[in-house]
């Protein structure tokens, strides 16, 4: 009496259908987007479920009408669920875009991690235009986290990160690379200009814990007369750096 091939079908649309459900809900819990993907998905499939079941057991119903219901379900499944999959398109470009934040950027601050930093610096350097590499360590940070704690410690980065960020401005690029350690990717000005920068950035910093041997130490090199590679820049801003650490140590 039933066609096994509608059988088939039904249960196949039946299937895709709880998986729908279950991906949902999984979905949601995960990533925890409010979406209305998948409830018009779900709309679709289950007009097709429907539509599969009555034309499954449609020899059983004494009746003309259920071959024009069968046809409008089927149209408005389609309908439906073609709307759902070109919105699934988005929803599937938002978790790619969301996947990749979390790879390039760093948990704690927002800023970009090493990989992150690194991919800007690749896409920068293709111009070949010249620019500033700086790197950023802050000083006493042991000091912080042994008399204030670590939360204390975690505030020291965040707010540092944020005067970073504000003092660059739309002129650069800035990340962290370690754990109380920034590099900056900063568009050419003249050294003068850079030095401004930097100073702002070590009276604000020193502003947080005024205390001694608090701070940040600084240092920079410039592309492409300093290197071509990040390492290399980096490397000549670390010793820099390290002077000027050195320095701040000898006057306070």
């Amino acid at each position: 009496m039933f066609d096994i091939k509608k059988i088939i079908v039904f249960l196949f649309v039946l299937i895709l259908l709880l998986y729908m459900i279950r991906l949902s809900i999984f979905t949601r819990r995960k990533w925890q987007f409010r979406t209305y993907t998948f409830i018009i998905l779900f709309l679709g499939l289950l007009l097709f479920t429907i539509a599969t079941f009555l034309d499954m057991v449609s020899p059983m119903i004494k009746t003309q009408h259920v071959h024009i219901l069968i046809r409008i379900l089927f149209t408005l499944g389609a309908i439906i669920y073609t709307s759902g999959v070109i919105l699934w398109s988005h929803y599937t470009k938002k978790v790619i875009e969301k996947l990749e934040e979390m790879t390039l950027k760093d948990a704690m601050t927002g800023l970009f991690n090493r990989t992150g930093i690194e991919r800007v610096y690749k896409t920068i350097c293709e111009s070949n235009n010249p620019f500033f590499v700086i790197v950023c360590d802050l000083d006493g940070m042991k000091k912080i986290n042994d008399k204030y704690g670590h939360l204390q410690g975690d505030k020291y980065i965040i707010s540092t990160a944020k005067i970073i960020t504000d003092a660059i401005g739309e002129k650069g690029y800035v990340g962290r690379i370690g754990g109380d350690e920034f590099v900056i990717i900063l568009e050419y000005q003249d050294t003068q200009q850079v030095q401004q920068v930097l100073l702002k950035i070590k009276q604000l910093v020193y502003e947080i814990f005024t205390e001694k041997n608090t701070g940040i130490s600084l240092g920079y090199s410039l592309f492409p007369y300093d290197g071509d590679a990040l390492e290399e820049l980096i490397k000549v801003a670390d010793k820099k750096m390290y002077g000027d650490k050195k320095s701040r140590k000898i006057h306070a």
